[in-house]
């Protein structure tokens, strides 16, 4: 129990309660304003009722919910999510996101590195060859966006009380 409380990730976690004393720096803005709008292809690529039940039940479930019951599930369901990553074998998936997310455990930075740079990568490798070059346009004006935005608010107005992991939650429903 004393070695948990240790751990980086459940200080960075802390910080999500206090607020944050200094704004994000560049990378974490570029690494963020990557990974946020991806899950927006969810609207193009999957039938309506498919992703709107995923975000809406998530949303219902998940967000009055505690800040540690939030983050709870999304782990568990990023545990999942993470394994189709790569293509193997189920054991062979499982050793993999449990990789990845000890390491996030050990190095939270790690976490918005991986997912920007490999996760999203993957992602948009296998979406784009579905997407309109409107809809392309609109995702990279979406990215641009999201980085201006995260630039011009203070970093401890970026948690909303968690609210974004319902959010991500039905994303990772919607693309399993």
């Amino acid at each position: 129990m004393l070695l948990s409380r240790k751990l980086p990730i459940i200080q960075k976690s802390k910080l999500l309660y206090k607020g944050h004393i200094k704004p994000l720096s560049n990378y974490h803005t570029l690494c963020l304003s990557f990974i946020i709008p991806h899950g927006s292809t969810d609207m193009w690529i999957f039938p309506m009722k498919k992703y709107a039940f995923n975000y809406g039940s998530s949303a219902a479930l998940f967000m009055f919910q505690p800040m540690r019951i939030k983050f709870l599930f999304l782990f568990l369901y990023s545990f999942f999510h993470i394994k189709n990553d790569i293509q193997a074998s189920l054991p062979i998936q499982l050793v993999y996101s449990s990789a990845i997310h000890l390491s996030w455990a050990c190095f939270p930075e790690w976490a918005l590195t991986y997912l920007a740079w490999i996760h999203t990568s993957l992602h948009y490798y296998k979406v784009v060859p579905f997407l309109s070059k409107l809809q392309l346009c609109t995702l990279f004006v979406t990215h641009i966006f999201t980085y201006i935005l995260l630039k011009k608010y203070e970093t401890d107005d970026l948690s909303l009380g968690g609210s974004w992991i319902p959010i991500v939650i039905g994303h990772i429903m919607t693309n399993s």
